[in-house]
This record gives C-alpha cells, structure tokens and sequence, in this order.
C-alpha cells in the first residue's frame, strides 16, 4: 500500500491485484476519468451492478451513507463498488476522522475509490489534504495522475495515429501540442479530425494548420510573437479576433503574463549560464516543454530590461482590471499599444 502512479495502477489493473480504497487525483482528466473506467470494468458484473455498484456525487453525498454502501455485502458477486466523485473531505475533518476509523477495518469485498476531478487535491499548500493523502497511502493506494512529458504525448499521438491508418512525424506531433495543448482529451479530438480528413498516410503540416483548433494559449502566444517582433497590424488583427470570440480580457492577460515570464526565466537562465532546457527542473513545465523552446526563440532580441519593464505594464494592467471599473477591453488595446512601445526600450 503506498502512493503510486500510472505505472503501478496499470500493474494491478494487469494482475488484478487490487487495492481495497484508491484516491485518485492529479492533473490529467482524461488518464483519472480512464482509469476510474478501467477499475469499474474490471470489478463490476454489469449483470449485477444494481446491487454491487454504488456512485455518489460528492456534493449529494455523505460520508455515513458511502461508509454504509462499503459495509455491504456483495450480491452474486465478489466485490462491491462504491465510486465517490469530488467528495470535499478538506471541508470536513470529522469526515477525514470518520474515513480513517473505516481504514483499520476495510471491507475485504469491497473497492472503494474517491475520485477527483473538478476539486483541487493540493498535498503541498493542504495540511487536510496531506492528512487524506497519507491515509488512503496507507490503507490502500493514492494515486497521482500527472500530465504527461511532450516525449510520452508524442509517441502516444504517434500511436493513436497509427490505429486510425495515418503517420504523424515527432515534431509535427510536438507541433500539435504546441497548436491545442497537452490535454490528451483535446489532443484525441482534433487527431481524430485531422486523421479523418487524411485518410491514410502522412500528415501533413498544411493539415494541421487547416484543421487543429488553437488554444487560447496558442492564440495569445500569436499576439506576444506579434508584438516582440514590432508588428503592431497583426498583433491587433489576433486581439480583435480574441474579443470577436468572446475570450475573457483577464484570461488573455494571464497567458500574456505567462507568455513574458517564460521569456524572462529563458533570459535570466542565460545570464546564469544554464541551459533553458534545465528551467524544467526548477517550474513546472511537464507536458508543456514547447514552451520553453517558444520563449527562447521569441526573446532571441530582446533584452532583460525590456521584460521586466513588459512585466511591470502587465502587472499593472492585471490590477486595474481588477480593482477598477474601466473597460477590460479598452485596458487590454492600452496593454497591447504599451508592450509593443516597450519592446525596444
């Protein structure tokens, strides 16, 4: 019994050896929402899910009713299921008090997984929640489903390609994650599209640029790109797009801020002496390394002075669309016009 990743949890769902109370959290949706899938499929006859398949929704729930449901006997089978969606156990230490008692004694003909999705397991900044992590570690597994690294996700959209007919080249696939994101969710949906349209065979970049819908965060990379190289038409054409588009102003300033302090941490790396590519070790990058790469190329030509200065209009923009009345769309054009002054400085 211990905290464990997606290797371990693979291992059981393999020898079926499980454990008899998982929590399952961390930041990929689609590898908890998998897995979730996978345990349910594994320990539940359909024929008698009625009797030996319980789910709560955390909001609706309380932890005497799921504690209740674990104490059961299973009906025509050998295990019951009871699944719990974003249970808030940090809001509750008698609830916590309660899970931990159920913990000396578990059910042997019961799995119990506490699934989180929409809530926020924070063991770092949560005394309660380290309390929760270190209690399901001990009774049974804790697992964390991080996002995966750019290699993982590039063979992985090398591989979903392959079963569709197509063949997709590493760096167009790191290009993709560059163009929707690293949610493997996002990644599935726009390769199902762009293998659709190919075929079969290669696919190409001129594909790609057709079909794959941006992030928000790709699209306001455009407009940073825009503005570093002084091209004030364009920069404006992708602000007006975003407003076009309903894109909250706070939302587009945020991956602006984002966009800037990758720059600076690139810049300030090499005033050290070290390597971008070692910024990793140091933020949290996983899944999201073209980032890095981005802000190396973008800051090619721009000074130190010139970032933090772009930092400090962006921090002050950030407060005045929160703590003012004036027109976020107005402070946002005012941001772009600054940015583009201050490149240079």
């Amino acid at each position: 019994m211990a905290k464990i990743g997606e290797k371990e949890l693979k291992e059981q769902l393999k020898t079926e050896n499980f454990s008899p109370v998982y929590l399952i959290y961390g930041e990929e949706s689609y590898l908890k929402e998998h897995y979730v899938g996978k345990l349910k499929e594994k320990l539940v006859d359909e024929a008698f899910a009625d009797f030996n398949f319980h789910q709560y929704e955390g909001k609706n729930a309380s932890i005497s009713d799921i504690l209740q449901d674990a104490d059961m006997l299973p009906m025509m089978g050998s295990t019951t299921f009871v699944l719990v969606h974003d249970y808030p156990l940090d809001k509750s230490q008698k609830d916590i008090d309660a899970l931990k008692e159920y913990f000396k004694d578990v059910s042997p003909s019961c799995v119990m997984v506490f699934w989180y999705d929409n809530i926020e397991v924070d063991t770092k900044k949560s005394a309660r929640w380290r309390s929760v992590e270190t209690a399901f570690a001990k009774a049974g597994s804790a697992v964390n489903l991080e996002k995966r690294t750019e290699g993982e996700l590039t063979r992985l959209i090398a591989a979903s390609a392959k079963k569709r007919g197509c063949i997709i080249a590493p760096d167009l696939a790191r290009y993709l994650i560059s163009l929707v994101g690293s949610d493997i969710q996002t990644i599935f949906s726009e390769l199902e599209k762009i293998c659709a349209y190919t075929g079969e065979g290669n696919i190409s970049k001129e594909t790609i640029d057709k079909l794959a819908v941006k992030s928000l965060q790709a699209r306001v990379y455009d407009l940073s790109r825009f503005i570093l190289q002084g091209n004030s038409d364009r920069a404006h054409a992708v602000l007006s797009a975003l407003f076009a588009q309903k894109e909250e102003p706070i939302a587009i300033l945020a991956v602006i801020a984002s966009c800037y302090v990758d720059m600076y941490r690139v810049k300030c790396a090499k005033s050290a002496g070290a390597n971008e590519n070692e910024l990793g070790n140091y933020f949290s990058y996983k899944g999201r390394e073209f980032l890095i790469r981005n802000a190396a190329r973008d800051c090619r030509t721009v000074s130190v002075e010139s970032l933090r200065n772009s930092i400090d209009i962006i921090a002050d923009t950030d407060e005045k669309m929160k703590s003012t009345s004036i027109d976020k769309n107005i402070l946002l054009e005012e941001t772009v016009a600054k940015l583009l002054i201050s490149r240079n400085a």
